[in-house]
């Protein structure tokens, strides 16, 4: 059964796979207020489904992943007055769940739609997916996308991507270290979509989660922060029947089959 958030993001659950999709095509996937309201909705939804294992983060059309925040809707903010933005992601201030996140980039990817991206634990783009953020062209500092990219990239390729704001290939961002794995035109979704069944089918959840939360402390915490939190998890693991089983499939030389309990 699919769900719709503020009319702007739907959520279906393929197996242990939920599909969050922006689906505002018409105009190229943009932010406005209901989007990024869309957005945390689903992502909070994800967090709390028990059924779902691993996210594929995309977007509905083929010409845009997400054109980035909506001027129009800017504009009309401007002219009534109000000078805070359109809203903002919750995946930006904290690792919002520990389940994997992996987006799947068609088209242009401008903008806040870098930012969402970024936001993800991996990502698969068609070979000829653009990203661009171009905020310095209309006088505006992006604050956490440079501090994303300087985490994800380093400085001096994270200064080439915001300035002067071009757009860069899917080829250059994976030479880059950003994009993960490059795809034939058009098929994004479906490698991404394999490749998340994948994890679901070869990976303890548990376990999966863990390492996630273990990586995300290391990066963008601390080691210490890191260490005791793994070591927390793994011993709550260790408990499990998910343990247990892969344990067990490794003696018997058979694929496990996990539960996530």
């Amino acid at each position: 059964m699919m769900m719709r958030f503020q009319d702007r993001v739907n959520y279906a659950l393929v197996e242990h796979v939920a599909l969050i999709t922006l689906d505002r095509p018409d105009r190229l996937n943009a932010f406005d207020g209901a989007m990024y309201d869309g957005v945390n909705e689903a992502m909070l939804h994800f967090r709390d489904d028990a059924e779902a294992w691993v996210a594929v983060l995309q977007s509905s059309g083929d010409r845009a992943f997400s054109a980035g925040a909506d001027i129009r809707a800017l504009d009309e903010n401007a002219r009534a007055g109000q000078k805070t933005g359109l809203g903002g992601l919750l995946i930006d201030r904290e690792m919002v769940t520990d389940k994997p996140i992996i987006a799947a980039v068609q088209g242009h990817c401008v903008g806040e739609g870098v930012n969402l991206a970024l936001a993800c634990d991996l990502i698969i783009a068609d070979a000829d997916a653009s990203f661009m953020i171009s905020e310095v062209r209309i006088g505006v500092n992006p604050v956490d996308i440079p501090i994303k990219l300087s985490r994800r990239l380093g400085y001096a390729k994270a200064f080439a991507f915001l300035a002067p704001g071009d757009a860069k290939s899917a080829a250059w961002l994976k030479a880059a270290g950003l994009v993960e794995a490059v795809c034939e035109p058009g098929s994004v979704r479906t490698e991404a979509l394999a490749f998340a069944s994948r994890l679901t089918r070869e990976c303890a959840p548990l376990a999966l989660r863990a390492q996630k939360e273990t990586l995300y402390q290391a990066a963008f915490v601390s080691g210490e922060t890191a260490k005791a939190r793994g070591e927390e998890r793994r011993q709550a693991i260790r408990a499990s029947a998910d343990y247990v089983e892969g344990r067990q499939a490794f003696l018997e030389k058979r694929s496990p089959v996990f539960t996530g309990s």
